[in-house]
């Protein structure tokens, strides 16, 4: 990652939330790890909008899912660290 390109501190919790969750992780899955690990109210459009920035920084990337097989059922955007996102996470956490 280039000098001064920081990631913030919610952007660290999203991609270690992703890290953790594995290949099956969305938008509401990991509003709900980064809750369950920090105690905090976390709103799922800061989630999107930090998934959006990673995004954008090339350190996510997104693939959707089929369908859920309800009626009605919508494919979720299923999010994964990136390498570039794998090799900046360990730095970040120092």
């Amino acid at each position: 990652m280039p000098k001064g390109n920081f990631l913030g501190e919610f952007e660290l919790y999203v991609m270690l939330a992703l890290n953790g969750l594995g290949p099956s992780a969305y938008g509401v899955t990991i509003r709900q790890e980064i809750e369950a690990r920090t105690a905090r109210d976390v709103s799922i459009g800061a989630v999107y909008a930090t998934l959006s920035r990673l995004d954008a920084k090339g350190l996510v990337r997104f693939e959707l899912s089929p369908p859920l097989a309800v009626q009605g059922g919508r494919a979720r955007k299923c999010y994964a660290l990136t390498a570039q996102g794998r090799r900046d996470l360990p730095r970040e956490r120092v």
